[in-house]
């Protein structure tokens, strides 16, 4: 026998997940299973309603801060099933083994979690009916060109659903009633616009941690000790008993180490190629261009490769990241390898950057980065930069 209940106003957030197999995605790559996340208030029938093309635990958990921005506030409740992003399993009493990165989320944003019992489809109520309702209403018919259009759709097709069509059951707008639980909900915690997702690390002999598939440095005397990360959409914090000791910018990339040559300052004492090789890792990580320069010198000048790798390093750290990039790039294009001339490009004046109109810059034109110009010189001023190479010879034989 199945029991119905209406929830309070703010009471109930139920969410779930539904699967769409060969989405008509016309410019799509080959995979076109795309996975909605579904939420419904209980009360006002509100509906939140975003495609992914996963269900893995940071997609879920960012989803579910995404609806909490979009109807205003926090429910008391949030109902899920026994997905492993939420619930890891159940114990000797039955009861849910929350996930620890969504049980974080909840204590920070002051919701209970409640999840259903296993093999009771039917206590999901409303949610489980919003995952037909989306299949049944919104996709059939339609056709997407890639996922920003399929984001686009389903967004006005809510608007419709919300703001222009009575619900059956409450015989009422559900954006009518969401400004009745919207008085209820707790407010959004000062984060939710950023919101870094709760994660356990531990600093390995090498002093990295492994967040995803990359790793990341920390200080060396944390290495064995148990940390905590924060990963944001853009970085990445690191904490030891509540104090900030790294952060890093995320990494998109897969299998990859960002390092941080401050972290391994106390190994560097007894180990002092280390820091070169530190040095040398962390310059080929600003950029793939800064990687092929920096092999083909220390291919070309490896007998000088300590020296250049300390200057350059020390070099970068007091200039801008894109005009150090920058003049690797000329450097490289010009086939002059080595820190002289990255420095003697860098102290060449530079032009004034040309106004910008209300309408913003050009299309194809980076503001504040030289012009295509000012790199490929004209012979003229080639000439002369070949003559200043003369002087820039005297200091290379230095460096030997």
């Amino acid at each position: 026998m199945a029991l119905r209940f209406e929830g309070m106003p703010g009471e109930f957030l139920q969410v779930d997940w539904g699967e769409v197999r060969d989405l008509p995605l016309t410019h799509a790559d080959s995979t076109r299973t795309r996975y909605f996340f579904a939420a419904r208030l209980k009360y006002s029938r509100f509906m939140f309603v975003q495609f992914h093309t996963d269900m893995r635990e940071e997609t879920f958990l960012r989803a579910l801060v995404d609806c909490f921005l979009v109807i205003g506030g926090v429910p008391w409740v949030v109902v899920t099933d026994n997905m492993k992003t939420a619930v890891l399993g159940r114990d000797a009493t039955n009861q849910p083994i929350w996930n620890p990165a969504y049980q974080k989320l909840a204590a920070e944003f002051k919701f209970l979690p409640e999840a259903c019992a296993p093999a009771a489809g039917n206590q999901k109520g409303s949610v489980e009916n919003l995952v037909k309702f989306v299949k049944q209403h919104f996709l059939p018919g339609r056709s997407f060109h890639d996922d920003r259009n399929l984001a686009e759709q389903v967004r006005e097709w809510l608007t419709q659903v919300k703001a222009e069509r009575t619900n059956d059951a409450t015989k009422a707008l559900p954006a009518t009633l969401l400004l009745e639980e919207q008085g209820q909900f707790t407010p959004l915690p000062a984060s939710a616009q950023d919101y870094g997702f709760f994660d356990c690390v531990v600093g390995n002999r090498e002093s990295l941690v492994a967040l995803e598939s990359n790793h990341y440095s920390v200080p060396t005397h944390l290495v064995g000790q148990a940390l905590t990360a924060r990963v944001h959409w853009t970085h990445i914090d690191l904490f030891a008993d509540g104090e900030r000791v790294a952060s890093h910018p995320r990494c998109q990339s897969q299998h990859q180490r960002v390092l941080d040559p401050t972290h391994f300052e106390e190994a560097f004492k007894t180990k002092p190629r280390g820091r070169i090789m530190v040095y040398r890792d962390w310059l080929c990580g600003l950029s793939p261009e800064a990687n092929k320069y920096l092999q083909a010198l220390c291919h070309k000048r490896r007998a000088e490769m300590s020296q250049q790798i300390t200057v350059l390093y020390e070099t970068a750290q007091r200039t801008p990241r894109a005009d150090f990039v920058a003049a690797l790039e000329l450097a490289a294009e010009q086939q002059m390898y080595g820190a002289e001339y990255v420095q003697a490009i860098l102290g060449r004046p530079k032009r004034a950057a040309p106004s910008v109109s209300a309408a913003g810059p050009e299309r194809g034109h980076w503001v504040g980065v030289p012009g295509r110009e000012d790199v490929e010189r004209s012979l003229a001023h080639y000439e002369q930069y070949v003559a200043n190479r003369d002087g820039l010879l005297s200091t290379q034989e230095a460096w030997r």
